[in-house]
């Protein structure tokens, strides 16, 4: 079991994680990531915050295909939590919902059809989409989608317009969990939605095979009694959820921390974090409703600041490797004409040339460019006819010349000879090349980091004892 998952577990919830991870490969925080998405969405609307907000929290699982078992999580969260809502899961689970009118129209027939009881109209739903990046494809093409998204996670009313007349869903109660691979994050999850607030209503989470059991094992995972009977509680009345003494001082402060490290940042990366201190208030509340009470306490308020913790480091991860993987080298005008020439078997006329290299150059710029190119000549032919003669571009292959040696400087190893793979054919200029790019960690603690090539996670052990932080551990775990 992970530091990480450790600092997080907390109550009927934790418990229940904990004694599953014996019989499963997913990632402990996976599965509380899981667990925590679809049992907050059976208690929407029963369960709220002070003030009238939703507790619901959404969670997207971000692992390798295969690798990250974030079907193995799902499945196991969906195991522990089927004693206890079992029918909700069975009746209220949907996919596939990629635009804003068929989201309102989805919460609206929920409420329409619902039976009426002392609990009013039931429009409880859970998204569930193993596939995202499938569904931030297609909902490009609605401008309303994410903007009624954004209004349901605030628990604000959303509409739509049909030919019959207008759908209204007053107090939408929607449940969101999602699935995704860090290349199709970096592909599918754009800057522009962030910055407009799409993003920051989700708690992404970077997640891994936990270990690997014998294909014969059988899984047992037993029910959790508190959580159905906290179902229950819940059920019975509406429980409004809000913070004790000691934990609303912390709560300050978190928000005063999540708000300096968010200055610190850029616009780009921070924006998906500015609902960090009430997406810790809502897991607070999840954790606090599971023990059938209404008081968040500080050592709830601790381990769902550790979730949201690890969240705003897989975040700050998957957009630095987006960041990087971006970075593709530039070819430069001269490297095409070359490319191009050998494309051609060494050589081709002007007409020819510039059809290929297309709006990039022009005839003036394309001689002015080759005239600073040392391995290219240029030639005029005349062709059979009287037709104007031909400007020919061809590449000059000559012999090699040793270069001479540089001299070793103290304590260093000295340089081998290096040759030239090409004559000068009129004049020698030296040709710059491109720097690479430095990869800059945004927003990282003061302690060095370690990026992990395959995206796993790696502990990384600083020089001096840190104070005891979650961001910083947790950034420390996926660095």
């Amino acid at each position: 079991m992970s530091k990480a998952f450790e600092s997080m577990k907390y109550g009927p919830i934790g418990e229940a994680v904990e004694n599953a991870m014996p019989h499963t490969e997913a990632d402990a925080i996976g599965v509380l990531a899981s667990t925590l998405a679809v049992y907050s969405s059976a208690l929407n609307g029963r369960v709220i915050m002070e003030g009238g907000r939703p507790a619901v929290v959404w969670t997207v699982l971000v692992g390798k295909s295969a690798l990250g078992r974030k079907g193995t999580a799902k499945r196991t969260a969906d195991r522990i939590l089927a004693p206890s809502i079992g029918g909700f899961m069975h009746s209220r689970t949907y996919a596939g919902v990629t635009s804003g009118p068929s989201l309102v129209n989805m919460l609206y027939t929920l409420e329409m059809d619902s039976p009426r009881s002392e609990m009013g109209q039931d429009g409880r739903a859970l998204i569930v989409e193993e596939e995202w990046s499938s569904v931030l494809k297609r909902s490009r093409r609605c401008p309303t989608f994410s903007q009624q998204l954004r209004s349901a996670w605030d628990g604000v009313p959303i509409s739509n317009t049909t030919k019959k007349g207008i759908q209204e869903v007053a107090r939408p109660l929607l449940g969101v969990h999602a699935h995704i691979t860090p290349g199709e994050w970096a592909k599918y999850v754009s800057a522009t939605e962030a910055l407009g607030g799409s993003f920051n209503r989700y708690l992404p989470v970077l997640v891994e095979r936990s270990k690997m059991l014998p294909y014969n094992h059988k899984a047992k995972i037993a029910e959790t009694k508190a959580l159905s009977d906290a179902y229950h509680w819940a059920l019975r009345e509406q429980r409004v959820m809000s913070f004790s003494a000691d934990a609303g001082r912390r709560y300050d402060e978190l928000r005063a921390i999540i708000e300096d490290r968010m200055a610190e940042m850029p616009e780009h990366l921070s924006c998906y974090m500015e609902r960090s201190a009430e997406q810790v208030a809502r897991v607070a509340a999840v954790f606090t409703a599971a023990e059938k009470k209404t008081k968040i306490n500080r050592k709830a308020l601790e381990a769902a600041w550790a979730f949201v913790s690890y969240s705003m480091a897989s975040v700050e991860k998957l957009v630095m490797d987006a960041s990087t993987a971006s970075q593709k080298a530039v070819k430069t005008v001269p490297d095409m004409i070359r490319e191009k020439l050998e494309m051609y078997g060494g050589e081709a006329t002007s007409t020819l040339l510039l059809r290929s290299l297309g709006t990039r150059v022009t005839a003036a710029s394309l001689k002015a460019l080759v005239a600073d190119m040392p391995d290219v000549e240029v030639t005029t032919e005349r062709t059979a006819g009287r037709g104007r003669p031909a400007t020919v571009y061809r590449l000059v292959e000559i012999e090699a010349e040793e270069a001479t040696p540089v001299e070793p400087k103290p304590e260093a190893e000295a340089k081998p000879p290096v040759k030239t793979a090409r004559k000068v054919v009129e004049k020698t200029t030296k040709r710059k090349t491109d720097s690479k790019p430095r990869l800059s960690v945004v927003g990282t603690s003061d302690q060095p980091v370690k990026v992990s090539r395959s995206g796993a996670r790696k502990t990384t052990v600083p020089a001096k004892a840190p104070a005891v932080d979650p961001l910083k551990d947790a950034l420390a775990a996926l660095f």
